[in-house]
């Protein structure tokens, strides 16, 4: 594998999974944050506390470049508990470079199995992302904690 001057990765690398909530504000426009996400075989588990130093309501979500076998669980509690609260799905990745396109976070939940929406603003299918369990809905403005759980490397 060939790195440049700096050992930085190569261009060719896959790119950075990423996460990203978004919400309406003033004008009809859109504020976002961006979360980025473990990387492939890293064994890792990430709590993402959406509302650690402030309020963000997060409507929609985006989620790119999640290697395979990842599991994310969305909830509306702070101590990422299903049982807390209830209102929180469990999402899985079944292949590599996965992407949930922009989807609201109330129809996440009406699915049970594969997502097959079309991003709100790119209208590019979602890939290899699947709901495996699910509680009440995670609606609009209630979401808490993203845990994120990356698989380890098979060797």
């Amino acid at each position: 594998m060939k790195t440049s001057p700096q050992n930085t990765p190569p261009l060719t690398a896959d790119p950075l999974p990423l996460l990203v909530l978004y919400r309406t504000v003033e004008n009809n426009t859109e504020e976002a944050r961006d979360y980025a996400l473990p990387e492939y075989g890293s064994g890792t588990v990430l709590k993402i506390e959406v509302l650690k130093d402030e309020w963000f309501w997060a409507q929609t979500i985006r989620i790119r470049h999640v290697p395979i076998a990842t599991r994310i669980l969305l909830t509306s509690s702070f101590n990422a508990d299903k049982e807390e609260d209830g209102a929180w799905v469990e999402l899985e990745t079944t292949r590599s470079n996965a992407s949930l396109e922009k989807i609201g976070l109330d129809k996440i939940s009406t699915y049970l199995g594969y997502l097959t929406n079309r991003g709100l603003d790119s209208d590019a299918p979602s890939r290899g992302f699947r709901v495996v369990d699910r509680g009440r809905a995670v609606i609009p403005g209630s979401l808490v904690t993203i845990l994120v759980t990356t698989s380890a490397e098979l060797k």
